[in-house]
């Protein structure tokens, strides 16, 4: 068992003070919550362009990189194998990189934070009232389980199949919700 902190780099969204103003000229784009889902990923195309002020060069994301929504009901991991745009999170986010002597897979960190048994330690530890968020520290000191790169591939590969199953099984839901909604209508225009 190892620690995150001991396997990733673990850096908070970027500290935007106050509301992000889109800039369409800007030198960045934003990911916030609105913007990403735990199944589709990221939608880059509906980003806000902003500028980033300032003298320090901001925490760029980069291939490889995850994101770790840190805020709302579900707090997940999400592996970003492309990254089209100069982009940085927002502040709901943790930016981690996973270590390179850490010899872990960032496909492999992602899926592991996202089952059931992190997501229940997850759970039991955060905390807020009206919106629960889960703190550094308890991130930091998350306890995994690091198989040889091996089977850390073979479970990515089984993880990416389910992916595309689970795709297919709503697309075929999607068109079989279709066409009975077409049924009914035409049923209704012939009554």
């Amino acid at each position: 068992m190892k620690l995150l902190k001991q396997i990733a780099t673990i850096r908070a969204g970027h500290p935007f003070r106050g509301k992000i103003e889109e800039d369409p000229g800007g030198n960045a784009r934003v990911i916030q919550m609105k913007d990403v889902d735990a199944e589709r990923g990221v939608d880059w195309d509906g980003l806000v362009v902003t500028d980033l002020p300032g003298k320090k060069q901001p925490d760029w994301l980069k291939p490889g990189d995850l994101l770790f929504a840190a805020r709302g009901n579900r707090n997940f991991a999400l592996l970003l194998d492309e990254i089209p745009y100069d982009a940085v999170l927002s502040p709901h986010f943790f930016h981690l990189t996973v270590k390179r002597e850490a010899n872990v897979l960032p496909g492999f960190l992602a899926w592991q934070i996202n089952q059931e048994p992190i997501q229940q330690y997850l759970q039991k530890s955060s905390h807020g009232s009206m919106v629960q968020a889960i703190g550094r520290q308890e991130l930091e000191n998350m306890a995994l389980a690091i198989p040889s790169l091996e089977k850390q591939h073979a479970i990515v590969a089984l993880n990416k199949t389910w992916q595309q199953q689970v795709r297919v099984m709503v697309a075929l839901t999607d068109n079989m919700q279709r066409t009975m909604t077409g049924i009914t209508r035409q049923l209704l225009r012939d009554n």
